[in-house]
């Protein structure tokens, strides 16, 4: 018996070779902390197969030149100004969007709004509908206001109109590290300051790999949407 070819499978496979997705942590970081952070979220989005991780950091309020003649951040600094500024370029590229900042005054830094606010005009022409979103904090004390910030950049990105990659408890180190909301560290531990530890750094590693599973899982469904159009 003959079999007949099905067209709707053709078009799947042909679909089967999509591009591949494109991820950007975008992080503000003076001393380090998040930093370490948004390399750790990088490190684990890069772990999904045909994914493409960018790691870029926002632009700086403060002269740059002044903040690398800091006495107590200037060496840090320096290691993160060798990271790139992202444009507008990076961000309407990206199918992922991986926000982290440290908590100043228990919300996100000065530096994460005013990049965020700058987006309006993108965002008012759809630019941000149904690309996926997720968070990373750091504060220096263990109630610094961590909870507060990533809540705070997902209400900003639940207004862009994106579709959040919350971690909940879908990794294990989520029982010890990080929080349902998205990953965290604590960079003053009983007065002594410290790097993110290695839990914080694999919760961290998880929300980058979750973020990038939900993005690819909405990626199949828009191809699977286009075959059946």
């Amino acid at each position: 018996m003959e079999m007949q070819s099905n067209p709707i499978m053709k078009d799947a496979a042909a679909h089967s070779s999509r591009t591949e997705l494109r991820v950007l942590v975008l992080f503000h970081s003076w001393s380090g902390n998040t930093h370490c952070l948004a390399e750790a979220v990088a490190a684990g989005a890069a772990l999904a197969p045909e994914v493409r991780v960018e790691l870029r950091r926002v632009p700086e309020l403060r002269d740059e030149h002044a903040l690398l003649q800091d006495q107590r951040i200037g060496a840090k600094f320096a290691v993160i100004q060798s990271c790139p500024v992202a444009t507008a370029d990076d961000v309407i590229g990206a199918d992922v969007l991986v926000l982290g900042c440290p908590t100043r005054m228990g919300t996100m830094s000065a530096e994460m709004k005013c990049f965020i606010d700058g987006l309006s005009t993108l965002w008012r022409a759809g630019a941000f509908e149904d690309k996926v979103g997720a968070a990373f904090t750091t504060a220096s004390t263990p109630h610094g206001g961590h909870e507060m910030t990533l809540m705070s950049l997902a209400v900003a990105m639940t207004h862009l109109g994106m579709v959040m990659a919350s971690p909940g408890y879908t990794a294990a180190i989520f029982e010890d590290a990080g929080s349902p909301y998205g990953a965290t560290a604590t960079s003053k531990v009983q007065g002594v300051r410290v790097r993110p530890t290695e839990a914080d750094l694999v919760a961290a590693r998880a929300l980058g790999r979750r973020a990038a599973r939900v993005g690819q899982l909405l990626q199949r469904g828009r191809d699977a949407e286009k075959v059946l159009s």
